[in-house]
């Protein structure tokens, strides 16, 4: 039983060490294509739009990881909420890896992507942002429904809220119109990500 405990503790910890890592490394990669998408839209320079999607690529998947990794604190007071934020996170985690997929195909093979942009490749964006809103509010509230951990809960409904209003926006006017936020929302995912992974390496430092 002794051994058991001991390498729940050392999973724990592991695991712990590592979501905290993970939207840290998210927030960093969402700050760079904030930056670049900034610079592709107000500077005269011709920055292709690949620059910007590698890191938003890069953070996103990061961010999955990390919300796949809160697993464990999550389903301490709601197994079954943070269960099926598991399952969207990894739906997620799929349509992002298409997406990029596409995108790279079709800047390696064809002349980058169409303006408008292919309904396929809009359509797996779209998917995974509702896979993102649908695996953040579930963690959300497994998070908000533990007292001592609610800050993570509060953080993690952000990123949920952006890309809520991106999709709204979208169904609105249309998607591509939704999409062209992220020049101001990416800023702001990138913060809560960033505060969520300074929020648990605080947390895993306090339970020490």
């Amino acid at each position: 039983m002794k051994d058991l405990n001991e390498k729940f503790s050392y999973e724990h910890q592991y695991s712990s060490r590592w979501d905290s890592r993970l939207f840290i490394l998210a927030g960093s990669f969402m700050l760079i294509n904030t930056g670049l998408l900034w610079i592709r839209y107000y500077s005269n320079y011709q920055l292709s739009i690949l620059w910007a999607a590698i890191p938003a690529i890069l953070g996103l998947a990061s961010g999955v990881f990390g919300l796949i990794k809160l697993y464990p604190r999550a389903s301490a007071n709601a197994p079954l909420v943070a269960k099926v934020g598991a399952g969207f996170a990894l739906l997620a985690g799929t349509s992002l890896s298409l997406t990029a997929i596409w995108i790279f195909v079709v800047f390696a093979f064809a002349e980058g992507i169409t303006d408008p942009a292919p309904q396929g490749l809009l359509g797996l964006i779209v998917i995974f942002m509702i896979a993102m809103v649908l695996a953040f509010f579930s963690n959300a509230i497994a998070f908000l429904r533990q007292s001592v951990q609610r800050k993570v809960g509060y953080l993690l409904t952000v990123p949920l809220a952006m890309w809520g209003i991106m999709l709204v926006v979208g169904t609105i006017k249309g998607m591509e119109v939704g999409l062209s936020l992220d020049y101001y929302t990416n800023g702001v995912i990138a913060a809560a990500f960033l505060g969520l992974g300074f929020t648990l390496k605080a947390r895993k430092m306090s339970e020490r």
